[in-house]
């Protein structure tokens, strides 16, 4: 999409989305896109707010690490600088590192192993998306996150098939059909830019935001 130069100067992160940048604001690249990450820091505010007495530090922990994510997709889609893109991804990896260790914790099965091999995941990947350039960033991303991403959603799902308690897995069943939107809008997005030279961009990385906050 057209690359306009605004207050934060040239785009220096691994992807620019198919927002036309500067459109709405010279002070925000991508306008749509930063309004809408503020639905993450609300995620992360109520999810401590509602559940801390009922399920403690550990997941507090992780949405307060959700709420870094938002931060840092806010700052990320409004300069498209490679520094802040790093904190958006970066926290994304932290955080389902975490959320795969509180699941096997939960099951027993985090001993000391476990713990330090995740541990070191999570280091060496930490590394390796600040190092990479350019499209190898985006996919050494892309790969880091989705493993530990798919991991934790199979121990939700196996979590799901011992459950018997209907509210349970109502709930589970919403929360896939909104990820599976989510990522729907994602890939479209990601792929797809060309499309908008000939109908309007209905701005669908923003409703990734929203989607999977949800």
């Amino acid at each position: 999409m057209p690359s306009n130069i605004g207050y934060w100067g040239p785009v220096t992160s691994s992807v620019d989305w198919c927002e036309e940048n500067y459109a709405h604001s010279y002070y925000v690249a991508e306008w749509w896109n930063s309004i809408s990450s503020v639905a993450m820091i609300v995620q992360g505010l109520l999810g401590i707010y509602l559940h801390h007495g009922s399920m403690g530090y550990k997941i507090t922990f992780s949405y307060l690490l959700t709420m870094i994510v938002g931060v840092g997709s806010t700052m990320f889609h409004a300069t498209l600088l490679h520094q802040y893109q790093m904190w958006d991804e970066l926290p994304m990896v932290w955080n389902a590192c975490y959320l795969l260790w509180v699941l096997l914790d939960e099951r027993e099965l985090a001993n000391r192993a476990v713990t330090v091999g995740i541990a070191v995941y999570c280091a060496v990947f930490t590394w390796l998306c600040h190092v990479a350039q350019g499209s190898v960033q985006f996919y050494t991303f892309q790969a880091s996150f989705g493993v530990m991403m798919w991991a934790c959603l199979y121990l939700v799902w196996k979590k799901y098939g011992r459950t018997s308690n209907e509210a349970n897995r109502k709930l589970f069943r919403q929360g896939a059909m909104l990820l599976v939107a989510a990522i729907s809008v994602w890939l479209f997005d990601s792929n797809f830019c060309f499309v908008y030279q000939y109908v309007p961009n209905p701005q669908l990385h923003a409703f990734w935001h929203v989607l999977v906050s949800f």
